[in-house]
């Protein structure tokens, strides 16, 4: 810390004013350029407007060091209570990060073998899923039924995960085995009931005594949604970009290997910290266990022990989402010199912005230079959200070039960025906001029949019909095979 951060923080904490403010500004440990904490803490703002998230919190590090600690918005809406640093936030699935570090400590001490079929582990399961590993259960790529979309309809849960397991034997297995990536809870309830068969322990008693206890997380735990907790934010979701309260599960205790996590941003960067420095498991063996699965096809899969995985910007980027609201992710380089880790908390928004988004706005501020394209998804999304504004053709003819040469010109990957980045817009600002952005795909994919149906779905959402029509024409012009756009046009007809 340099000479001119200590005076500061020597005036701060004198000043009769210090416990007034200690809740508002950002808490920094480490060098960081105080012309930078103002423009995090105004994207935070920006964020809140651009959005619409009711409270967030977030902590970065760099290179295991705080850098940034900051909040913004409501915990209560009704009662507007600003959001404050001892305020923990339901983290869903986060939670799967604790079930995959217990499982690298077994792993790692030869007690359980990661290409061994889960039955061995588990005998009483069904016998056709004989052929999926501990490997498939982590990667999301064993293809067995989803016994969360039963508790979604009921909103009840069987009593214990064996009559889970048996409720799903009958059902069909959803995908070949290794052939992709789909999100599901029963993966991780099969792992659990491994660690609890290995260790004689109950899940919650292993991240007790293994995680919580040694690392002090003073503030994190597993809970009923309908469980009263001190400091807990309060939940929200949206429907049509109005915020109402979120569902409430009464969460069955054998689900907390997947879900009903509450943390805060302190307690999880502390738990990153903690896998990264080697305290759960040596890092030879974290580097050896964080490398995705591939698929069947012989692509890396989107999961690296549990871990969402994927190289960006030059890092490898690794950690969990936990229901869209909240994102923990680690960075680090390839030769393992420099490293942030990014804790992104929020209680809702009005539409349904992906935390990808959010946190990659932070990311550029830290370093633009270095998350290139992190700075560049800011760019396009601030530009198409201002597309009345006056020059902004011009801006968005610049930023293509830009966007050009960091991905070396290939189109495909152009096509792909425009693509996700629109429809980025309208899951995080709405429908009618994201229609600059695939009109602006048109214009640069002119002969993408794929351009021109997007564009004809969100007029049809929006409600122009007319325009509907003329854009899924245009995609027969293109591709006069397009079953979906003769489809959609004889619908709008008859409708």
């Amino acid at each position: 810390m340099t000479i001119k951060c200590l005076v500061l923080l020597l005036l701060l904490l004198l000043s009769p004013f210090h416990s007034l403010l200690a809740n508002s500004l950002p808490i920094t440990t480490y060098s960081i350029n105080p012309e930078t904490v103002k423009q995090l803490n105004l994207q935070l703002k920006i964020n809140s407007e651009r959005y619409g998230i009711v409270g967030q919190a977030v902590r970065i590090l760099k290179n295991n060091e705080v850098i940034y600690d900051g909040r913004d918005g409501f915990a209560n809406v009704e009662l507007s209570v600003p959001v404050n640093n001892k305020h923990r936030f339901p983290s869903y699935s986060v939670t799967k990060l604790f079930t995959s570090v217990l499982l690298m400590q077994l792993v790692e001490r030869g007690d359980v073998d990661i290409h061994q079929s889960i039955r061995h582990y588990l005998p009483y399961l069904p016998e056709h899923w004989q052929n999926i590993t501990i490997e498939h259960s982590l990667s999301h790529t064993s293809g067995i039924p989803r016994y969360f979309d039963q508790v979604i309809k009921t909103n009840q849960f069987l009593p214990t995960k064996k009559a889970v397991f048996i409720s799903l034997s009958e059902q069909p297995e959803h995908f070949k085995i290794g052939s992709q990536n789909s999100y599901n809870n029963t993966n991780f309830l099969i792992l659990s009931a491994i660690l609890e068969r290995k260790t004689g322990k109950t899940y919650s008693e292993l991240v007790q005594s293994i995680i919580i206890e040694p690392l002090n997380l003073v503030n994190t735990g597993h809970a009923s949604a309908k469980a009263v907790i001190k400091n807990m934010v309060s939940s929200y979701a949206s429907t049509n970009g109005k915020l109402i309260k979120n569902r409430v599960f009464d969460w069955a205790e054998y689900s907390f290997a997947h879900s009903a996590l509450y943390s805060t941003p302190a307690d999880l960067s502390t738990f990153m910290s903690a896998l990264v420095t080697g305290k759960f498991v040596k890092k030879s063996t974290l580097r050896k266990l964080w490398q995705p699965m591939q698929l069947n096809n012989g692509q890396d899969g989107r999961y690296a022990f549990g871990f969402e995985y994927k190289i960006k910007d030059g890092y490898q980027q690794v950690g969990h989402d936990g229901g869209n609201r909240v994102k923990l992710r680690h960075y680090v380089n390839s030769n393992q010199t420099d490293s942030y880790t990014i804790t992104y908390m929020s209680n809702g928004n009005s539409h349904g912005v992906w935390t990808d988004i959010l946190a990659d706005s932070l990311m550029a501020i830290i370093d633009k230079n270095q998350f290139i394209l992190a700075d560049l998804s800011e760019q396009f999304i601030s530009l198409v959200l201002q597309a009345t504004i006056k020059n902004n053709d011009k801006k968005l003819q610049l930023f293509y070039i830009e966007l050009s040469k960091a991905l070396n010109h290939d189109a495909t990957a152009l096509e792909r960025f425009l693509v996700d980045y629109a429809y980025g817009v309208r899951f995080g600002a709405g429908i009618q906001a994201s229609l600059p952005a695939f009109e602006f795909y048109t214009k640069k994919f002119p002969k993408s029949a794929n351009a021109w149906e997007y564009l004809a779905e969100t007029w049809q959402i929006i409600g122009n019909k007319e325009k509907a029509r003329q854009y899924y024409q245009k995609v027969l012009d293109i591709d006069p095979k397009s079953v979906n756009a003769k489809n959609q046009i004889e619908k709008l007809i008859r409708d």
